[in-house]
């Protein structure tokens, strides 16, 4: 079987409790973070999956005109290996001939595509390899499994994301270093973001 291109899933379920409420519609450059994410992974050219959870309504109300598909977690609650596994098994079902998976967060709004086409073109020249993203000596999204991962990512459960499988298939990881990585995990984050913004008029690009 032919393999087509890799599939970016956009996490977009958290209930935002460090940061006090849906941090996936806090506005930044006049818009909600979860739709300029969404927006940054599109202009990749490769299909953009979201998945929803808390305030499921209202996200997917303002991602409704974007040319992406959705899918909503029911047990959210129960952590980020919980969205993940529900939107790699959406993402098989949807889009079964894909490659692999780039993993990204919603509340990741300072990405830009140059940083997440290096990765996906490490892919076309590495199929095999894992590729994650490095700051401060953590490993997280966005990260790209390809597809041999799919079943063990859709196995996950609890809170940890695929940070147990990055352990376990360390010998294969590739490390990259986007060169803007701030998680908006509190309202001070949201307000350094708007700030580096502001200095760069709206964009990093």
């Amino acid at each position: 079987m032919h393999y087509d291109s890799p599939v970016i899933l956009l996490l977009a379920a958290g209930e935002g409790s460090r940061f006090g409420g849906a941090k996936q519609l806090a506005e930044i450059a006049g818009e909600p973070m979860v739709r300029r994410s969404a927006r940054v992974l599109m202009e990749t050219d490769m299909p953009v999956l979201v998945v929803t959870g808390a305030y499921a309504d209202d996200v997917e109300a303002v991602l409704d005109d974007l040319p992406l598909s959705m899918v909503r977690c029911e047990a959210w609650q129960l952590g980020m290996g919980h969205s993940l596994a529900a939107g790699v098994r959406a993402m098989a079902h949807t889009f079964p001939q894909a490659s692999a998976v780039l993993v990204c967060l919603a509340d990741q709004p300072l990405l830009d595509s140059v940083a997440l086409q290096a990765m996906l073109q490490r892919h076309q020249a590495a199929p095999r390899q894992i590729l994650a993203s490095e700051h401060n000596g953590v490993q997280g999204p966005p990260a790209l499994f390809p597809r041999d991962c799919f079943e063990a990512l859709a196995s996950l459960s609890g809170t940890h994301g695929a940070r147990q499988l990055l352990r376990q298939e360390a010998a294969r990881v590739e490390l990259f270093s986007p060169p803007a990585w701030v998680d908006v995990d509190t309202p001070e984050d949201l307000q350094r973001i708007r700030a580096i913004l502001a200095k760069s008029g709206g964009s990093l690009g």
